[in-house]
Formats: C-alpha cells, structure tokens, sequence
C-alpha cells in the first residue's frame, strides 16, 4: 500500500472508529468499542504519521470499554495506547488528562500506588498545559481532583483530600460543560468531601458534600450514565449524615436513593460491586439505628452479590471485610455462632492478603478484634477476650492519633476491658478500661461524634468498680455516664433504654430509691423505641425481651417510696408494650381531637397507614422523601420502605404534639386515676413480683391499695413456674403431685392474703363476687385462679374458686379497651370450628363441636374437617359474633407472635388473628392447647392467642394454659356452655372447673387450664 492509499485508508478507518465509539458510549455497546479498536490499530499501522492521534483515540476506546466490562487487559491497552499519544504531544493537555486518568483507573483496580503517583503528577501536567482559560480546564481539574481523592482514601493523607476539594471546588466554579458535565464535577466534590470528613471528622465537610450531591441529582439528565454514581454518592452521603445525626428519616433516604441506583444496575455494570457496597452500607446503617433486621438480612445479601462480583484486589479485600462487618452485626442479633465464625474468617483472610501499609489495615485489625470480643462475650471465655483486647490496642495504637476512628478503637477495646473484668477481675485492667473509655470520650466529642455507646460502656466500667468496692466517685461517674446514654436523643433507643435500665439499677443498688425511680421511668418511656413502629414484630418481641420485668423492678421502687397510684402507672406502662401500640393505633384520641384537630387528623392517618402496612392492607402513599428531586430518576423505585417511613412521621408527629403543653405526657405513662373505672365492675388485682419487693396492687374504683406478699419471692416465683411448667409439659404420673403443690404455694404466697384483705370468704353460690387478675413474671403462666389447698377436707374452703369468679386482662388499659365491646349475650351468628385430624388425632372436637351448635338458636356456620380451612375461618369470623374452636394449637414461646390454631389447610396465626377488624364479635372459646399462654421470654406481653382474638374484636376469650385431653375439653366445654344460659362467661367458667373439681379433686390437669379475660 502507498503513502497515500495508507493515509487515506487510515482516515477512512478513524472516521468509523469515532462512530464507533460514540455509539458504544452512548448505547453502551462494548463490542462496539472493541472494533474501534481493532480499526484505531490498523489505522496506525496504515499511516504512521498519525499515529499519535490514533493512538489517543484508542486509548479512549480502550478505557470505554474497560468501565463498561471491568476488562484489565482494555486498560492496560489503554494505558500503552495513551503513553503513545502522549509521546507524539507530550504538551497536550488532553492526552495528558486521558493518561493521567487511565493510571488513576489502574490503581483502582490493581491497588499499585506507583501508578496512582504518576497518574497525579500527569494530571497536575495537564491542568498547568491548559492554563484556567482552556475550554476543557474544569475536566481537567476533576481528574486531577479524582486521583487526589483516591490517594487520600488509600493514604489516610487529609492534605490530599484537602486539595482535592479545592481543585474539584474550581472545576465546578466553571460555568461550561453540558448537564452530565456538570453533574460529574458536583458528584466528584462530593465524594472528595466525603474523604475529607471522613480523615477529620469535620461534619461540616459532611454537610457540604450533601449538598454538592442534591445539586448532582438535580442536574443530572434521566438516563445519563453519570446519573447512578450521583444518586449513589446522595445516598453515602445522607448515611454518614444520619448516623452523625441521628435521623431516622435520613437513614430512610438514603436507603430509597441506593435502592433507586440499585434497582437500575445492568448485570454487567462494572461499577455495580461499588454501588451495591454502598446500598448495604446503608442498610446496616438502619439496622444499627433502628434494629431492622431486614434491612441487615437485605445488606448481608447485597454484600455476598458485590463480593461475587468483584474480581481479586483492593476492592474485594474491602468488600470482604465490609462483609464480615455486617455478619459480626447479624451474629448480635441471632447469637449464631456459624455466622461469628464466618466473619472472623473473612476477616482473617483479609488480613493475610493486605498489604503492611494499607491504611485500612488498622480498621480491618480493630473489626478482628470486635469479633473476638463478641466471641468471647457469648462463650465467656476470658482468654478469647484477652486476644480481642490485644487485637484492639494494636489496632488503636496504630492509627493515626487525628483520625476519627481512633475514638472508636478505643470504645471497642474499652468495651471488651469492661466485659472481660465483669468476668474475671483485674484491678489493671478494670483502671484501662477507665482510662481508654475517658480517652474515646474526649476524641469523640471534639470530633462532635456519637458518643451514647461509649458512655454506656464506661459507665458500666465504673458501676463495676463501684458494685465491688463501693466507691463513691465510681458511683459518681457511673452515675454521669449512664444519663448521658440515656439523654442522647441521637442514639439508637436500645442504647437509651439501656443505659436508663442500667442506672436505675445503679440508683436502687446505692439505696437512692427515688433516683432509681425516675430512671426506671425513663427507660420505660423509651420502650417505644425499643420496639419501633417501624419494625417487624419479631424484632419487637426480640429486643422487648431484653427488658423484661422493667416495669416491676419501676414498681418496686415506686412502693418502696410509698407511691401506689405510680406504682400502677408504671407497671401499666412496662406491661402489654405492644399490646399498647395496637391500642394507640386503634384508639381514637378525643381530647387531642378537641383541642387540636389537625394533629389529631394526622395521627390518626399515620396510625391507619401503620396499621395497614403491618397487616399487608391498602396503605396511603408513604411519606415523600426529603431529599427526593421532583423528576424521573434512573431504574425502578424497588419496594418502598412503607412501614418505616410512616414509623418515622410517627415519631416526628409525637414530639410536636407532647410540645404542646397540654400534651406533654401524650401516650407516655396512663393516669392511674383514669384506669379505675375498669375496675368498676370488681377489683382488679396486679401481682408484682421484682428481685427487691412482691405486692398485690387491689384496684377499686376508689383506688389502689397494697397488699405486701411476706411470702412471695421473685426467685421463688421464677422456679415455681419453671418446676410447673415442666410437669404439665410432661403430662406424667408425677404431673398431679406438681401441679398441687404449685396450687398450694400460690394459695399461700398470693391469692389467700389478697382474699383476706378483700374480705372475701369462700361460697358454693354460683354467683360469686368478679375480680381480675393482672399477674406479672413468672406468675403468667401460673393458674391463680385456682390456687388453693386441693388434698383435704376442707379444700372447698380454702380455694380461689370457691372465693371469686376470676377473670385475667394483661393490663386494666386493656380492660377498659375491651369492656366498651359487645357483651356476650345470646349471639345472633356463631362459627363452630372443629379439626380433629391434624397432627394428634383429636377424638372428641366433632363430638364437643356438635353439642356447642345445638346451644345456639340463631344461625351456626359450622366448619369441620376439611372444610375448615384458614380462608372459610376468616370468612366465618367477619360474620359471627360467637366463635368456638376445638382443635389443635402451637404456643410458640420463642415468637409467640407465630403462635397458631391449626387448621386443615395450614395455621392460623397470632399476627394474623389481630390484624383483623370485628366490631360484632363477643365471645372466642379456644378449646385448644395453650390458647392463653404468654411467650416464655415476653411473659409481660400477654402475646397468645387469646388475646389475639380480643384485640381482633372479641371482648371475652376462653382459652387454656396448657394441652388439655381431650375427653376434659369436651366435657369441660358440655358443662360450661350450660352455664351460660344462665351466667355470663366468666362465672360459666368458674362454675365449670368447680365442677370438673368436683368430679377429678385430685387431677387439677383436667380441670384447672382453662380461663376466662374479658368483661365480667
């Protein structure tokens, strides 16, 4: 080929390649940009004297491709290609700019420092070859800017960080440049601040880089491909900006941005590792604030999906640790040990692989420490948190004194000093764990960061001190400590609600019983918190637990200070903390209502929402986003986090109207005052048991009295329920001999003396004075209606059948809600359920099923076999006003909220028995196991299937404590059913189990589980 014919044949070739390669940018064709390469080379070899103008157009090709594919051999051409152009102009500007960027990009993706150092230095080149008057000089800038930025994040340099704002801040002072332009530059200050915040701490940079993203957002074009790195840098943002805050709307949208960015990802978007890293950063960030754990479960998936995307570098040793992080978080709420052990690997791996002066070395140390520190928490294993403790020393002592997560290093070895003197003493390591703690403190407040955990940490340092030695400095600054937790409204509310529980515990261990009061409140004012509105229930029921007997310890102290009506206040607010949600939500709010409208319309919209989204019904749109730009933005929305967004309106709604000072106390503690008149129809009767004192609380509707219970312990309690529960469990021979015994001991510890000061003697008339019970702890589970002395005589008079009609309601809150229903009386619709064949064969439930529709004269949906299915149940309960069950159930003590009937076609289940709405129903009999057994964990909660039926709209349930035979429920239900054509529910029981007694004194298994809540 001539001279000629190759120039021209060149030309010809460049033309199409620069065709070719604006096609493969704009439709992101890879292919596309792979044959402009092949025609670039050719085109080269045809007319070298072009050369570096080929060259340079391939390096572009080559670097399109490799962002589009992730291909390091298209960059490592690029590279060459770029070094060659360059060569042939060592002056121009932008073929300096397009190497600098490819040694940029390399570092990325390799981690060679080598080649990030003279990728700036080239930038720095060609910012100074074009002088701010070049057209192109903004671009320029934002590369230089961008190389910067990934020198400070591989360095810990804030310098670097530091001139990278300012160059990307002049870059975007350039007024030229399209939309997209514009948007890079804004995205890339952005995350350069992000950097500087991140080595200083300043939130100010923070703030700054939020708003530098909200302008990326709003000028990027819909569809740009600059569009997800602005929507995804938003959202880093709004997490880091949250977390420092302490804002859960924020958390909320951030999350809606990455997930928006998520969404719209393409399976071979080589940024997509990145971008899915964020997004899970993110969602653990909510579960951190809030405890959602399926935002954790969503995060651990999108961390394995960014891990298995990710080929062998800097970025997969990142997103492996990043991993282990939320794995190390998932452990903490299941106390799965494969799961720890999982995370300590990844982490060791890591580890092996990092280079000695990888700055995030440090971090990656610290988090093998924190992982070693739960492990030895959950083993108590000293030895293991003795390796933890080193771990975190070196990890502190390593980074750099300025940097923000030295104050976390400390906290964690602080934290794990604290624990590992907790469980083998050692005065050195007890005054290092002080003097850490103290050191986090102050780097955490002059960096203005998060400092509730680390108060509550050295807190409970010095309660330790304090409890062993009796210090009264130790008492002191345990003291300010755990106030300071407890006061911080930016925390999570566990670590609030702790802290409180901590230091009222503290105040009644230095005998200062009203101190110890107050703080008892506190915690129990944010068990709101704790169990969320925006949370499933299962993470309601999980952290609940976790403050159990809160309210009878807050009892407790109230009595000791010689405050009853508090007292009753108190344990009203620690009990039925769910149970009290459902009422907030269903409760209309007249006084707000009357005094401020608009607030109350609001609530109640919020409230209906929430509603709707726990029970999966039709809820109004979610609140908008604060942050979200009015237009278009790039993929799908993904689900919205309904329930949480409505949860956080909540939130706000309540802090404006307690502002109001009428309001003050709004859905805080209730007035004991205005709960007495549930308590019109018969006393009411709260057992409180506590470590420190037991007490009946006799409500009237003239108020509360106590009567002190000489003979009742809380650790007496606790083994009696224990002891009973395992013998009704077992249903042996020795089960009888267990079950008097228990009836006895409560006879004597409880229901006689609350008898005797009631007045109350025993009586065989079938209309024996109401009284509710309200027991508390262990005593839940425990039959006090039919405590008694079972073996002698005289056993007709000393027992609580023969004394009361008794009834049981969680809370005498909840007594009022129910006591405004229908009452039972002759029904004009009834749903008779019987399911004999699943699981255990259930001989009688046809037979008992049968009998019970002949009581009822009006009409009688009868639903046996097969055709009881969960779909025919429901339609029959939205239609009757009495409803009989005879068949099997699960008490699930772990959930209670899954507690189940078991019907022919699969379980019907707490959470879906009170999500529903049935303002005619009256009367639920569960002749079924354990119908009225609290959750073993959550005993205050009152969570069982019984009460799931009165929140659905029953004002009275019958149920059972345990596995009743079968022949006793049949006959059980015979007797009581003729009852109630003369008496109302509650009387129509106890005069069933008196003569059940009757016919099986000795056999308290067959006659003594069933129980009546409801109205008298």
């Amino acid at each position: 080929m001539t001279e000629e014919k190759g120039t021209e044949a060149g030309r010809a070739w460049h033309r199409r390649a620069g065709e070719l390669i604006r096609g493969g940018i704009r439709d992101r064709r890879a292919e596309r940009l792979a044959e402009a390469a092949e025609l670039l080379a050719k085109a080269a070899a045809a007319d070298p004297g072009r050369r570096g103008r080929y060259a340079a157009d391939l390096g572009v090709a080559l670097t399109c491709r490799f962002e589009l594919t992730g291909d390091l051999g298209s960059l490592r051409g690029a590279l060459a290609a770029h070094r060659v152009a360059v060569d042939a102009a060592p002056g121009s500007p932008s073929r300096l700019s397009n190497l600098g960027l490819s040694l940029t990009r390399w570092f990325e993706r390799t981690g060679e420092t080598d080649r990030l150092a003279e990728g700036i230095s080239v930038l720095r080149d060609a910012a100074a070859a074009a002088g701010a008057d070049d057209s192109r000089y903004a671009s320029y800038q934002s590369n230089l800017g961008l190389a910067l930025t990934r020198w400070s994040e591989r360095t810990g340099d804030p310098s670097a960080a530091q001139e990278a704002v300012d160059v990307h801040t002049e870059a975007v002072g350039t007024a030229d440049g399209t939309p997209s332009d514009v948007a890079a530059r804004l995205a890339n200050l952005g995350m350069a601040l992000m950097v500087l915040f991140r080595a200083t701490g300043d939130k100010e940079h923070l703030l700054a880089a939020v708003d530098a993203y909200r302008k990326a957002v709003l000028a990027v074009p819909p569809g740009d491909g600059n569009a997800p790195g602005c929507y995804a840098g938003l959202g880093d943002a709004l997490t880091a900006a949250a977390v420092a805050g302490g804002d859960v709307a924020l958390h909320l949208d951030a999350m809606e941005e990455l997930r928006t960015v998520v969404d719209g990802l393409s399976p071979d978007d080589p940024d997509a590792p990145l971008f899915l890293n964020q997004f899970a950063n993110a969602l653990r960030a909510v579960f951190v604030r809030t405890g959602d754990t399926l935002a954790l479960e969503e995060a651990v998936t999108w961390r394995r999906a960014a891990l298995a995307r990710t080929p062998a570098g800097p970025d997969r040793l990142l997103l492996t640790a990043n991993l282990a992080l939320s794995l190390r978080s998932s452990f903490e709420y299941t106390q799965d040990l494969a799961v720890l052990r999982e995370a300590v690997g990844l982490l060791e791996e890591v580890l092996a692989a990092a280079e000695d002066d990888l700055p995030e070395r440090v971090k990656w140390e610290a988090d093998l420490g924190n992982c070693l520190y739960r492990l030895g928490v959950h083993e108590g294993d000293a030895d293991v948190l003795d390796r933890a403790a080193a771990a975190l020393r070196q990890a502190a002592a390593s980074a750099d004194a300025t940097h923000p997560d030295v104050a976390m290093h400390l906290a964690n070895l602080g934290g794990a000093l604290v624990s590992r003197v907790e469980l083998r003493w050692e005065p050195a390591l007890q005054s290092e764990a002080v003097e850490v703690l103290g050191r986090a403190l102050d780097k955490a407040v002059r960096k203005d960061m998060p400092s509730a955990e680390i108060h509550l940490s050295l807190g409970l340092a010095h309660r330790t001190l304090f409890l062993r030695e009796g210090s009264p400095g130790a008492y002191r600054d345990a003291v300010h400590a755990f106030g300071a937790a407890a006061g911080a409204s930016t925390a999570a509310g566990r670590t609030r609600a702790r802290a409180a529980q901590h230091l009222g515990r503290l105040h009644v261990a230095a005998g200062d019983v009203e101190a110890g009061l107050t703080a008892l409140t506190t915690a129990l004012e944010l068990l709101d918190l704790v169990a969320w509105h925006g949370l499933e229930r299962d993470d309601q029921e999980r952290y609940l637990a976790d403050f159990r007997g809160l309210g009878s310890a807050a009892a407790a102290c109230a009595l000791t200070a010689g405050d009853q009506q508090r007292a009753l206040g108190v344990l009203e607010q620690g009990r039925g903390v769910l149970l009290g949600q459902v009422l907030d939500v269903r409760t209309d709010h007249d006084e707000l209502r009357a005094h401020e409208p608009g607030l109350a319309a609001e609530l109640a919209e919020v409230h209906a929402a929430i509603e709707a989204a726990a029970t999966g019904a039709t809820a109004p749109e979610p609140p908008v986003a604060a942050v979200a730009p009015d237009r278009d933005r790039p993929g799908g929305t993904g689900p919205p986090p309904d329930r949480r967004r409505w949860a956080a309106r909540r939130d706000d709604l309540l802090a404006r109207i307690r502002r109001r000072p009428r309001f003050a106390r709004f859905l805080l503690a209730p007035d004991a005052a205005a709960l007495r008149p549930a308590a019109g129809s018969g006393p009411t009767v709260t057992v409180n048991v506590s470590p420190w004192r037991c007490d009946a609380l006799v409500t009237t509707g003239d108020g509360t009295e106590v009567v002190p219970l000489e003979s009742l312990t809380a650790q007496d309690a606790a083994e009696r329920a224990g002891t009973f529960v395992a013998a009704v469990n077992a249903n042996s021979w020795g089960t009888n001999d267990a079950i008097r015994d228990v009836l006895a001991w409560l006879w004597e510890a409880v229901t006689e003396p609350v008898f005797r000061h009631l007045g109350l003697t025993a009586s065989d008339s079938p209309t024996l004075p109401h009284l509710w019970w309200v027991p508390t702890g262990p005593l839940s589970v425990l039959p006090l209606h039919a405590a008694g002395l079972h073996t002698g005589r005289d056993g007709d008079r000393n027992c609580a059948l023969h004394r009361v009609a008794s009834s049981y309601t969680p809370t005498l809150r909840f007594l009022r809600h129910i006591q405004d229903r229908p009452t039972a009386g002759e029904p004009e619709s009834a749903l008779v359920v019987a399911v004999g064949t699943v699981a255990a064969p259930l001989a009688m439930a046809e037979v008992e099923a049968e009998l019970v529709a002949a009581e009822f004269a009006g009409r009688v949906v009868r639903l046996a076999g097969g055709r009881a299915t969960k779909q025919a149940v429901l339609d029959g309960l939205g239609t009757s006003a009495w409803a009989h069950f005879a068949c099997h159930s699960i008490s699930d003590a772990e959930h209670p909220s899954d507690s189940c009937l078991r019907l022919s076609d699969g379980d019907l289940r707490v959470r879906d028995i009170a999500a529903l709405r049935l303002p005619s129903a009256s009367v639920a009999y569960l002749s079924a196991c354990t119908t009225a057994l609290s959750g073993g964990h959550l005993p205050d909660e009152t969570i069982h299937i019984s009460s799931a039926f009165q929140l659905a709209g029953f004002s009275t349930a019958i149920g059972t404590l345990w596995r009743v035979p079968d022949l006793a429920s049949q006959e059980t239900a015979r007797i009581t059913y003729t009852a109630l054509a003369d008496h109302p529910p509650a009387r129509a029981v106890n005069l069933a189990a008196r003569e059940m007694r009757r016919n099986y004194r000795m056999n308290p298994y067959e006659w003594a589980a069933f129980v009546h809540s409801g109205p008298a």
